[in-house]
């Protein structure tokens, strides 16, 4: 029987051993590495707060809702290189962007404007060498709304800012780090594609091949030293 159950324990220990590893490595950068600069949340260029007396002189949100059509299902006031808009989602994504000060609608984000909230966003050490504007099959650094500006900074991080034609908002900021989490993220559930299913087949069985070798090594303690404590006795 104990012959029986090493042979068991190991051969489990053979199949898992690869994902264990790629478990604990994961595990370890995920822990190591804090999350601010995986995200790049260190080089983002903090703004100056804006006094409220000076946005006195805005249009009322009205006169901006009645040049949408659809539901709207967010309206929002902001800043895009200082100067107040408002921002406009319909039917849940961003849609449209309008002058807080005259109520017109801001053409769409051209590479140029892309680049200026880029730069005013980042604060690392570096400079834009291109923008790309992507309408589809995206990076898969990038899982979010198309279209987008792709902004490529030269620092070491090899920064990418990705910014919204449709509102002028900065959605993604990737690294290096953040490249390196991604992939280790990735390995760690077991979502090579992605990345974002937490409950895949491939994962529910290994951490059912993993559990089994927890419980073939609890096993095998108990036919070592249960057999040694029986002959002390």
């Amino acid at each position: 029987m104990r012959l029986w159950w090493f042979k068991f324990h190991r051969w489990i220990a053979l199949l898992i051993a690869i994902q264990l590893l790629a478990w604990m490595s994961s595990g370890f950068f995920m822990a190591f590495v804090p999350i601010e600069t995986v995200k790049g949340e260190h080089n983002i260029r903090e703004q100056e707060p804006t006094d409220l007396r000076a946005l006195a002189a805005i249009v009322p949100p009205q006169q901006v809702l009645k040049q949408i059509t659809g539901s709207v299902t967010r309206l929002e006031l902001a800043e895009v290189l200082n100067r107040p808009v408002w921002r406009v989602d319909v039917d849940g994504k961003p849609a449209a962007v309008f002058s807080a000060l005259t109520g017109q609608k801001l053409p769409t984000l051209d590479e140029a404007w892309a680049k200026q909230i880029a730069i005013a966003d980042f604060k690392g050490e570096g400079a834009p060498i291109s923008a790309t504007l992507i309408k589809a099959e995206p990076p898969i650094e990038y899982r979010a709304q198309l279209p987008v500006w792709k902004i490529t900074f030269n620092d070491v991080d090899n920064t990418n800012i990705y910014v919204l034609p449709a509102s002028g908002k900065v959605v993604a900021r990737r690294t290096s780090t953040w490249r390196v989490y991604d992939f280790l993220w990735s390995l760690h559930i077991m979502d090579y594609w992605t990345r974002d299913n937490f409950n895949s087949w491939l994962l529910v069985i290994a951490a059912t091949i993993g559990f089994g070798l927890t419980i073939t090594g609890f096993g095998l303690l108990v036919f070592r030293y249960g057999a040694r404590l029986l002959r002390s006795k």
